[in-house]
């Protein structure tokens, strides 16, 4: 299965919020979409705190790279 991106994965969350805002669904339909959007939701946290560090790491180096 291929990794999905933040935008995809962003974009699937705020559809099960709105499903599960909707309140239509059953008990077990409503777990089994908040299990998978706690899913999304950490995923979508390890690719912000990856991009995160890429921008730090850069601008260590355009910083260094500067000062020389």
């Amino acid at each position: 299965m291929m990794e999905k991106t933040f935008e995809e994965a962003f974009a699937e969350l705020e559809s099960k919020l709105e499903a599960l805002s909707a309140g239509h669904l059953s008990l077990a339909d409503a777990l089994r979409m908040y299990e998978d959007g706690i899913a999304l939701i950490r995923n979508c946290e390890e690719k912000l705190a990856d991009a995160e560090l890429r921008v730090t790491r850069l601008s260590a180096v355009s910083t260094s790279a500067g000062s020389a």
